[in-house]
């Protein structure tokens, strides 16, 4: 009796050791679900998307991401040593389903490279000739709300010039009903050489609505740190909100943090749908940024956005914007 005993206690251990981790399992995936940032908000969610991932991700993934207040922002527009604007459009049959589901669309647009800036925001002819080409591309696509200038990289020098073209556009995009929003750099304990660029926009508002991209306060550039840090964004905003109306500004939250292990120089990119787990696993958490410290080195990945959605909400921001679905 006392063997069959000591048998049914050994397999009921054995049973336990076994759920134990079937439970960790399970209680990770639940926790990754519940704390998807992208989920529906009342206040709207700016989606920066690639735009080869237009064509190559599923319908049924695009399904999912096409809600109600969703502003989709995607890559793929540039422009040229010429002052001409380079497109390559998403599917139409994509643009139309998105119209559908209310969803507004931004065509991201760049230099073909910092120097193309330069020259191109240096030269008053060049400027009238990029405005006249943007123009052109909004009639050609008036399915766009609007345009998105991710304009950066570029030197100081170039800032006020920068300035004097949104001052000319801006009213031509007023004229045509179309929306003008901007990417702009913290100004805040932030990467100077990327932040003096976008100085000169802070001080008078030329948009009508700007995304604050608050990530990279630690990056390949910077010491091994946390991607993103909720009083380095409150900071930022504050600055920012003196000269934008809360409502013309969108939060920018990354999707991927930086992973540094030791004897390396490059930190390795860790995304939200790839690592969540493993930042969950060896994380702590603060401020919804989970703080990872390992034996081979150390990371961050922002996992729960809530904190800073209510955020956003008390300041009445547009919402917020994710770098980037799909990640």
């Amino acid at each position: 009796m006392k063997k069959n005993q000591q048998s049914v206690s050994l397999l009921l251990q054995d049973e336990e050791m076994n759920i134990i981790p079937m439970l960790r399992i399970c209680f990770t995936i639940l926790a990754l679900a519940s704390l998807c940032p992208l989920s529906a908000q009342e206040s709207g969610v700016w989606k920066y998307a690639l735009g080869k991932d237009l064509s190559f991700k599923s319908s049924k993934f695009w399904e999912k991401e096409f809600q109600p207040g969703t502003t989709l922002c995607f890559t793929g527009t540039s422009i040229s040593p010429d002052s001409k604007v380079i497109h390559h459009p998403p599917p139409s049959e994509l643009l139309l389903h998105g119209n559908k589901k209310g969803v507004r669309w931004f065509p991201l647009i760049t230099f073909s490279s910092p120097k193309t800036g330069e020259n191109i925001l240096s030269s008053p002819t060049h400027r009238r000739e990029l405005i006249h080409n943007l123009e052109k591309f909004l009639d050609q696509y008036p399915y766009y709300q609007g345009i998105h200038l991710d304009f950066e990289g570029m030197s100081t020098s170039v800032g006020p010039q920068y300035k004097d073209f949104l001052v000319l556009l801006y009213p031509r995009m007023q004229k045509k009903k179309k929306v003008l929003s901007l990417a702009l750099f913290p100004q805040e304990n932030f990467i100077p050489e990327l932040a003096q660029f976008h100085s000169f926009v802070y001080r008078q508002n030329l948009a009508d609505e700007v995304v604050l991209m608050a990530y990279d306060y630690h990056s390949p550039k910077t010491k091994p740190g946390p991607v993103t840090d909720y009083s380095w964004m409150q900071k930022n905003m504050t600055l920012l909100l003196k000269t934008y109306k809360p409502e013309q500004v969108w939060l920018g939250i990354p999707l991927y943090g930086y992973f540094w292990e030791k004897g390396t120089e490059a930190p390795k990119v860790l995304t939200y749908y790839k690592d969540g787990k493993f930042a969950l696993d060896h994380g702590k958490e603060k401020q919804g940024i989970y703080l990872i410290q390992t034996k081979t080195g150390e990371g961050s990945l922002i996992i729960d956005t809530s904190l800073w959605s209510e955020y956003a909400k008390n300041v009445k921001l547009r919402g917020l914007a994710f770098w980037r679905i799909g990640f």
